[in-house]
This record gives structure tokens, C-alpha cells and sequence, in this order.
């Protein structure tokens, strides 16, 4: 009995590329939108002020403390999850983009809402918005993956 070591084959239509493509230039809209207002912030001034997600990743002076470095952490999230969510996108061919897509989607949108919370800004509510829209296209280009297989 011979070991049969061929990965199985995804079969890739039009549409599905074109659902692919789209997706990917989603995600790549998702990095744009983490330059736009993210949250708002009182300064040491006591003035209400309006922070991107770069700002908080990117800060010349360094962190002064633990609470500067988490929130760091949770906006480089914004911005490191759709990036690799694009190139998965843009390289891969399998169903393993999509499951990939579906956890950044969930995650992203999960920290939006609990993790910024009432702070929450102009960009964050059209990435939210944005997250969503991805996640319904997301199912539709699994479900059309998964139809084209059976198929064949």
C-alpha cells in the first residue's frame, strides 16, 4: 500500500477570485482607516483629543509606563491583523484564508467595541462598520470555495 502524499487541489472560479481580490483591498482599506481619528484621549492638558492607531503604536518620546505599553499593544492589533489578513489574501488560495479573515474579523471588531469603548472615534466606527461587511463577505467566498469543490 503506497502512501499518497498530493495535496488536495482548490478549485479557485472567477467569482471567487474576484470575492478574494475584493476582500483584499477590504483589509487594505482596514490599514488606511487606522490613520484616520481612532479614540479620544484627555491630554495633560485635560483636553479631549483625537488619536490614531499609529500614534499610539509610533511615539517618539517612548512608553513611560505599563498602561501606555498595553494600549500600544491594542492598536498595533488594528493594524498588524488586517495587514496579514491582506496578504493571506492576496497569496493564498485555500480555505485557510477565510478561517484566517473570519478570527482578524471577530477580533478586531471584538476590541473596537469592549476594548475602546466609549472613546470609540470617527475611524474605528467605519472600520467596526467595515469589519462587518468582511465578515459577510468572508462567508460568502467560503460557502463559494466549498460549492466550486464539491462540484468538481
Amino acid at each position: 500500500m503506497a502512501y499518497d502524499n498530493k495535496k488536495p487541489t482548490v478549485i479557485e472560479s472567477k467569482k471567487t477570485k474576484a470575492l478574494r481580490i475584493f476582500l483584499a483591498a477590504l483589509y487594505f482599506i482596514e490599514v488606511i482607516l487606522t490613520t484616520f481619528p481612532f479614540t479620544w484621549i484627555i491630554d495633560d492638558n485635560g483636553e479631549y483629543r483625537q488619536y490614531t492607531a499609529f500614534e499610539f503604536m509610533v511615539r517618539p518620546s517612548g512608553y513611560h509606563s505599563a498602561e501606555e505599553i498595553k494600549i500600544a499593544l491594542l492598536f498595533s492589533i488594528f493594524v498588524i491583523f488586517p495587514l496579514v489578513c491582506f496578504f493571506f489574501l492576496v497569496l493564498s488560495k485555500g480555505v485557510v484564508k477565510n478561517y484566517v479573515s473570519y478570527a482578524c474579523s471577530v477580533i478586531c471588531a471584538v476590541l473596537i467595541t469592549f476594548g475602546i469603548g466609549g472613546t470609540i472615534a470617527m475611524g474605528a466606527v467605519i472600520s467596526l462598520l467595515l469589519y462587518v461587511f468582511i465578515l459577510f463577505f468572508t462567508t460568502q467566498n467560503l460557502l463559494m470555495v466549498l460549492a466550486d469543490n464539491r462540484a468538481e
